[in-house]
């Protein structure tokens, strides 16, 4: 005969514990999806400008110098004018947006008789979510246009610099332009954006004057799901 009464089977304790951290676990987990899946980072630009070899030259009058500026592929800034022209001051130097016949450039300007070396770097967010690159593009590989070259994983392509105002001498050191452009990186819904980063690395002689196009390497690290 059947010992069986209706009782009802006991769980072990080891059991519960097992169940209880299984169900803590996956509460755990639905939050941080929750408060991922919510979480919204804005886009940031960065823009540092390195400019080197011009504490040995003489300004003649006064002096400029104009680089490439964050642009969306429309050639419009990306980062604000008081941004670029207001944390953009360096000793010695003036910074503007200069209207060029490539279009706008952020210029420096002095009429110091010796000038010291640029080095200024700085950012801010945004809320576009376009690709982005320093501008003016004066060519690009395979001469396609600015907006398919954008949204390729990147390549090379020809921008410009300005120099004017800087007495010649023999045996000076040339000018080295160091520009580095990030900018993307948003998340939204747990989906991250693409990076965009370019950078322009050129040296050139300090008897130049006048525009100078020099070469801009440009890379995007794609987006996807953020976790």
């Amino acid at each position: 005969m059947s010992s069986y009464h209706g009782k009802t089977p006991q769980i072990p304790p080891i059991k519960n514990l097992i169940i209880a951290l299984s169900l803590l676990a996956v509460v755990i987990f639905l939050l941080f999806l929750a408060v991922g899946f919510v979480e919204t980072t804005m886009p940031n630009n960065s823009y540092e400008v390195k400019i080197t070899g011009l504490s040995g030259l003489t300004v003649n009058g006064t002096a400029t110098i104009m680089v490439p500026i964050p642009a969306s592929v429309d050639g419009v800034p990306v980062m604000s004018k008081v941004e670029l022209t207001g944390r953009y001051q360096a000793f010695g130097w003036q910074t503007t947006i200069r209207e060029t016949p490539y279009g706008k450039m952020l210029a420096f300007t002095t009429t110091e008789g010796y000038v010291p070396d640029i080095s200024v770097s700085s950012g801010e967010f945004e809320k576009k979510e376009e690709p982005r690159l320093l501008v003016p593009v004066l060519a690009t590989h395979g001469n396609t246009s600015v907006e398919e070259f954008s949204r390729r994983s990147g390549g090379t392509y020809t921008t410009v610099v300005f120099l004017d105002g800087f007495v010649p001498q023999e045996n000076a050191t040339p000018i080295s332009f160091d520009l580095r452009y990030q900018g993307g990186g948003g998340i939204k819904h747990l989906i991250k954006e693409n990076v965009w980063t370019t950078t322009m690395n050129a040296t050139v002689p300090s008897t130049e004057s006048g525009f100078v196009p020099v070469p801009a390497g440009y890379h995007v690290t794609p987006g996807g799901i953020y976790l």
